[in-house]
């Protein structure tokens, strides 16, 4: 595998590590079991780099391989009540596939709106939900009054939202 083969694989891994993540936790009764899993799946997929085909969907491939690990690991536990037999497993995994994809879906359209913002909307959007600074704070940084941010910040939220709702419709993705 050359260079840019490694780096394309590991680039793929690290994309997906959230929606791997989050399949995983789906089809897992024990929660402290995801990481283990998901090191099982991240270190199979390193190994089998080989065999993925490039310009086919890496997302397929890695989720196949993440159902896999996941059925491997309940058969460990097959003694307990709490397992799912393979059939429901792959319905859940499809719902969480799905929903997955929605999500992403969401959080591009939320991007989009996000970048469509004022500077001064940016910049309170920011400040409250990427910084996680409290209201109070937010009013001292400014120089507005605390109730003034948290209508503001409820209104931008709504803007948001029906901005989120507008652009899935439109791009014909699931709300």
């Amino acid at each position: 595998m050359q260079n840019s083969d490694h780096s394309e694989i590991v680039s793929q891994i690290a994309r997906l590590q959230t929606r791997l993540r989050g399949l995983v936790r789906c089809l897992l009764v024990r929660s402290s079991d995801v990481e283990d899993v998901l090191q099982e799946v991240n270190a199979v997929l390193w190994e089998k780099a080989g065999e993925f085909q490039s310009g086919t969907d890496f997302w397929a491939w890695a989720s196949q391989i993440a159902r896999f690990k996941v059925l491997n690991h309940i058969r460990k536990y097959q003694r307990d009540r709490l397992v799912f037999d393979a059939t429901l497993l792959d319905e859940i995994a499809d719902l969480a596939e799905q929903r997955l994809t929605q999500i992403d879906h969401r959080r591009e359209a939320l991007e989009g709106c996000l970048n469509q913002l004022p500077p001064a909307q940016r910049q309170l959007i920011d400040l409250r939900y990427t910084g996680g600074h409290a209201l109070e704070s937010i009013a001292e940084m400014i120089g507005r009054p605390q109730a003034s941010i948290r209508q503001t910040l409820y209104r931008l939220r709504q803007t948001l939202l029906a901005c989120i709702e507008s652009k899935m419709q439109t791009e014909g993705g699931a709300t």
